[in-house]
């Protein structure tokens, strides 16, 4: 069993290649990474070849955001991997311990027609950010798991859950194969990651999260921090329209249709938007 690692870039080559170390020091070593540079200005599809070329790379164009960045990727991979092998998708500014790739196999030898995903920690401090997450579609919102509550009857090292991001999630490659892609047409950046989980459990692979698979991340890189920098007009209209904000309002929609119980979409929408717009002011009137 091989596993594919898929990571979508753009720019940002100091995270990339730091990532990329950490990958050739697994312990693990029977996978091949496969890298689609969508649009980088900063050299990365060089450095990358210099300095591990054994890692395949994809050439796009920036328009692909990173749900068509992470597509590109399945789409190689799909069409090089046998069946038995798997497919981690994780971004660039991640690190990982040593073991990380040798836990995740043998926990797909245990789970072998599950999606397995990453117990993240911020690398700054080395903390655990969270256990996981189960997504509450009247409340709107992800309700954090914890392996001390939630863990299964049999194992406490794992947790059922609904949601698993792209910084580090196992799939059987039969996932790909029966599901399709990710929805790149409604969900551009944000929320792919989280729309595919329901979409792969609604195909009969159920999702954990590992404890021991660790996955160590820059936190405050993300859109949420460079978009909602400022009170002003300009900052309330980015928060709910750019494509670079997880609060992008017609991401929610088009996440909620996927995904939720038809019965209770508009109270997930109402819910959703005045959580929103209550989180963005308490931002500013709390610090």
């Amino acid at each position: 069993m091989k596993i594919w690692i898929c990571i979508p870039v753009f720019n940002r080559i100091e995270y990339t290649l730091k990532c990329l170390a950490t990958l050739k020091a697994q312990s693990f070593k029977d996978f091949t990474v496969v890298i689609c540079d969508h649009g980088s200005t900063d050299d990365t599809t060089e450095r990358i070849k210099q300095d591990f070329p054994d890692v395949v790379v994809l050439n796009a164009d920036s328009s692909l955001w990173w749900t068509g960045a992470i597509n590109r990727c399945v789409e190689y991979v799909l069409q090089q991997a046998d069946e038995q092998d798997y497919l981690l998708t994780l971004n660039n500014d991640t690190e990982l311990p040593k073991d990380y790739l040798a836990e995740l196999m043998a926990q797909s030898i245990k789970y072998p027609h599950a999606v397995l995903t990453s117990v993240i920690h911020d690398i700054a401090t080395g903390e655990r950010v969270t256990d996981g997450f189960r997504q509450s579609w009247l409340g709107a919102k992800d309700r954090p798991v914890s392996f001390e509550k939630h863990h299964l009857p049999e194992d406490d090292n794992v947790i059922a859950v609904t949601l698993a991001s792209g910084r580090g999630t196992l799939f059987p490659m039969a996932v790909f194969r029966i599901a399709g892609l990710y929805d790149e047409q409604h969900l551009p950046h944000y929320a792919a990651d989280y729309d595919y989980s329901h979409k792969a459990q609604r195909k009969g692979f159920p999702a954990y999260v590992c404890k021991n698979c660790r996955v160590f991340s820059y936190v405050e890189a993300t859109g949420m921090t460079t978009v909602r920098n400022e009170l002003s007009l300009k900052s309330f209209v980015d928060y709910f329209t750019s494509i670079r904000s997880p609060a992008n309002l017609k991401v929610r929609w088009w996440y909620g249709w996927n995904n939720c119980p038809k019965a209770i979409l508009p109270i997930y929408i109402v819910v959703d938007v005045i959580r929103l717009v209550g989180s963005y002011f308490r931002h500013f009137l709390l610090g």
